[in-house]
């Protein structure tokens, strides 16, 4: 390998790291170097013999896992590349970056890093994404870093935009702290260049996607608004629906205010009937077209997510749910978990239809 000539300054570092049986998380903004750095380490631990186990934790730009989902899996055989690795472990995040779901990204990578530990791999190496930025970013990585708890963090920054998140590092002393620079073989991508990799990874996970049907019955929604709150009854929906001469196809309360699912928007003057009516202050309605092509986590009856899908119908009526998904069967699926991302079959992403549903 050509990588003591591409990468001196990682040299002493690696070196040391190679033979050594603990955690590592990887840190670093964006285009840092953090997936070269994993991609190495694994790669010469594996040469050298080791059962090692990867964590990939950056849902925006993931070399194993599809993306928008956390993913873990221990590399037992040779391999080329980490995408051609099929992950151990999944957490679905629903979204390419954890800016707006902490909470829900420090569980998904709990839970994966969690699964890889049972499976008793030799080594570990953590790579995390870009999201180092404010106050925010400062707070999540350091939270990260608290609940995974690695033995070794190795920070590779280009000037000081780690700084606010290393002098915090620096006050532990229960981890080994390597700061490193980023080499100049290590280059800035684009962001055309990084959604277009998004792109593929999404195409090259539905590429064999076949559809499922799932009655209404045999699972819950999770994850957003929707099947948070209380189901109005078929009777009551009706009489609504009379009222405003509109279809409403579902309806349910969440805490003070009304969620509906409509075929067609519903006018002011409806909307003003329908929370006189149903005495609330505040309505959230969504046609029936935002779910379509909507990204869902597939979650089994041990909490296991075992599986990415596409929603191609939800028909209430007939209470069914449509999916695009490559796994096998749907019979374990006890939780659908409500992403925040439509994507197309070929990885096209279509934005998010959802942000007050």
């Amino acid at each position: 390998m050509r990588w003591r000539e591409l990468y001196p300054e990682w040299q002493q570092a690696v070196d040391e790291l190679v033979a050594s049986r603990e955690t590592v998380l990887v840190l670093g903004g964006i285009d840092s170097g953090k997936t070269t750095f994993c991609s190495l380490l694994l790669k010469l631990k594996h040469q050298a013999g080791m059962q090692v186990g990867f964590v990939d934790l950056d849902a925006g730009q993931t070399t194993v896992g599809p993306p928008a989902a956390f993913s873990s899996v221990v590399i037992r055989k040779p391999y080329e590349l980490l995408q051609d690795l099929t992950p151990d472990s999944l957490a679905f995040l629903g979204d390419v970056s954890p800016v707006r779901h902490g909470a829900l990204a420090l569980a998904g990578a709990r839970r994966v890093l969690d699964d890889l530990t049972l499976l008793q791999p030799d080594s570990l190496v953590i790579d995390t994404d870009g999201y180092i930025g404010g106050w925010h970013g400062r707070a999540y990585k350091l939270m990260l870093i608290d609940l995974l708890r690695p033995q070794v963090i190795v920070a590779l920054q280009r000037k000081d935009e780690l700084t606010p998140i290393l002098d915090a590092l620096r006050r532990r002393a229960d981890w080994n702290l390597h700061e490193l620079p980023v080499p100049q073989a290590i280059l800035r991508k684009s962001p055309p260049f990084r959604a277009q990799h998004r792109r593929a990874a999404f195409a090259r996970y539905f590429e064999r996607a076949q559809s499922h049907t799932l009655p209404l019955e045999q699972f819950s929604f999770i994850g957003r608004r929707l099947g948070g709150g209380q189901p109005i009854s078929d009777a009551r929906r009706r009489y609504l629906a009379d009222q405003v001469r509109a279809e409403l196809l579902h309806a349910e309360m969440v805490g003070d205010s009304l969620h509906l699912i409509v075929r067609q928007p519903l006018s002011d003057a409806q909307i003003e009937t329908l929370m006189t009516l149903a005495s609330v202050d505040k309505l959230v309605m969504l046609p029936q077209s935002a779910y379509h092509n909507l990204l869902v986590g597939l979650i089994d009856y041990t909490g296991r997510c075992y599986g990415l899908g596409l929603i191609e119908s939800l028909d209430f009526k007939a209470r069914t749910l449509g999916l695009l998904s490559p796994v096998r069967s749907v019979d374990p699926v006890r939780w659908v978990q409500l992403g925040y991302l439509r994507i197309l079959p070929d990885g096209t992403e279509l934005g998010e239809p959802l942000r007050d549903g």
